[in-house]
């Protein structure tokens, strides 16, 4: 059976499916650090200051409230990992899971898929580890049907 290693050396193991994970979080964050903006801006025109206009509140708002937007804003590159890191979990199984079938279809033999024990889906390893044992069973035991028919004609 193959070793898995226990890190990943590859930041992004499959572009497609966690570029659009990536911004899909950066656009949830857009829009998450836009509405406490503007809630903050309206919390100030209503609170602090009604008769100010909308560009004094504005700047009012971001000099009152700056720590909270340099924290919000601080935060996006640790959401962006921890979900690059969750992705790994799901995408790295379905990886070697595809290249495993990539080398069946090849018609090369294939060891044991196994998965890193942190990875998701480990049942899908095990069964499809579980159709490779049926698959073989039937073919030894296709050979020895066809070795016995041949033992019986060459009598």
């Amino acid at each position: 059976m193959a070793t898995i290693p226990t890190k990943r050396s590859k930041t992004l193991i499959d572009t497609e499916v966690q570029g659009n994970l990536l911004r899909k979080v950066a656009a949830h964050w857009v829009v998450f650090f836009l509405c406490n903006t503007i809630a903050l801006t309206a919390w100030t025109r209503l609170f602090t200051d009604p008769s100010a206009s909308w560009g004094e509140t504005l700047v009012t708002t971001f000099r009152e409230f700056l720590p909270f937007f340099v924290v919000t804003a601080s935060l996006i590159p640790a959401f962006a990992w921890d979900t690059l890191k969750l992705s790994h979990r799901f995408v790295g199984p379905i990886l070697r899971l595809r290249r495993t079938l990539k080398d069946l279809k090849s018609g090369r033999s294939v060891p044991p898929l196994k998965f890193r024990d942190s990875d998701f889906w480990q049942e899908l390893a095990s069964d499809f580890n579980d159709v490779m044992r049926l698959k073989d069973a039937e073919i030894a035991e296709a050979t020895s049907r066809s070795e016995e028919a041949e033992s019986h004609a060459s009598v």
